[in-house]
């Protein structure tokens, strides 16, 4: 061993032992510490985080496999949330400033079930808003609701909301002929006498009816596929917004970090207790 380590070793060996002899100011320290952190945790105020689930939209097609759409994909929805053009709608809508919104909105990645993810359906996006004020917490978080759900619709499903709508007033507007026909054919063939004219009128109401059970169930099919888009195919929005309560700065961290800070202050300060001390006792 050189002369350097054993020097080190005393040095070291001293410490430990002014340490332990004042004791006191290093558990002054560590309190002093802790106090100071506590206090400094008081000094942040209070936050409020407002959090929405959205369920994105999953397109499919006709033959009703899935339709790969990045908007409707947690990266998607992030990327849109968190752009400055979408942060400045909500702080509209919200009577924020948008440097109030930026770098305080977040969104998270929410699964229904356990294991693998099967589907886009078992995927919910959590967007949070973390904000002074409850309401305005709030309000921004259901503006950015509101524009996820009014902007991330994808064309594909617009439109084929828009020839299913189409297909349900032709549907609709086939069954209301059908019907007059078919009650004009009833109303014929009853007062018809001549059994040729009566046969003939009853074989055109029987396939009048045919027609009209077709047409029956294409409009349900169609309803169907109506009530499948608007409940998948769009995003909606799931519950209601909630705010709870929190601090800018965490009171358990800041305690923990200030005692450890006056634990180490607190050691330094007994080790130079006992350095001038022992400088005293030699003079």
């Amino acid at each position: 061993m050189t002369d350097y380590e054993a020097e080190r070793e005393i040095d070291l060996g001293r410490w430990k032992q002014a340490a332990i002899e004042r004791w006191w100011i290093v558990a002054a320290g560590l309190v002093l510490g802790a106090i100071i952190g506590g206090l400094y945790s008081l000094t942040g105020g209070s936050l409020y985080q407002a959090a929405v689930l959205i369920s994105p939209g999953q397109a499919f097609s006709p033959s009703g496999a899935p339709v790969q759409n990045y908007y409707s994909s947690p990266r998607g929805v992030n990327d849109f949330v968190t752009n400055p053009a979408t942060l400045e709608a909500a702080a509209k809508q919200a009577h924020a400033s948008l440097s109030q919104l930026r770098g305080h909105v977040t969104t998270a990645t929410v699964l229904t079930g356990s294991g693998s993810t099967a589907s886009r359906g078992t995927v919910l996006i959590q967007i949070v808003v973390q904000l002074p004020k409850v309401k305005k917490a709030e309000d921004a978080a259901t503006a950015l609701s509101n524009i996820v759900i009014a902007e991330t619709t994808s064309k594909y499903v617009k439109a084929s909301v828009g020839v299913i709508n189409s297909e349900i007033q032709s549907y609709g507007a086939e069954l209301s002929a059908l019907t007059n026909s078919i009650k004009t054919l009833n109303a014929a063939v009853a007062s018809a006498t001549d059994p040729v004219l009566k046969a003939t009128l009853a074989i055109q109401a029987d396939s009048a009816a045919q027609r009209y059970a077709t047409f029956s169930n294409n409009l349900a099919t169609a309803r169907q596929q109506l009530a499948l888009a608007q409940s998948v195919e769009y995003p909606v929005q799931i519950g209601g917004i909630s705010a709870v309560k929190t601090t800018a700065r965490s009171r358990r961290n800041s305690i923990l970090v200030g005692a450890l800070i006056g634990l180490i202050i607190g050691a330094i300060a007994a080790i130079v207790a006992d350095v001038r001390a022992r400088r005293t006792s030699v003079a």
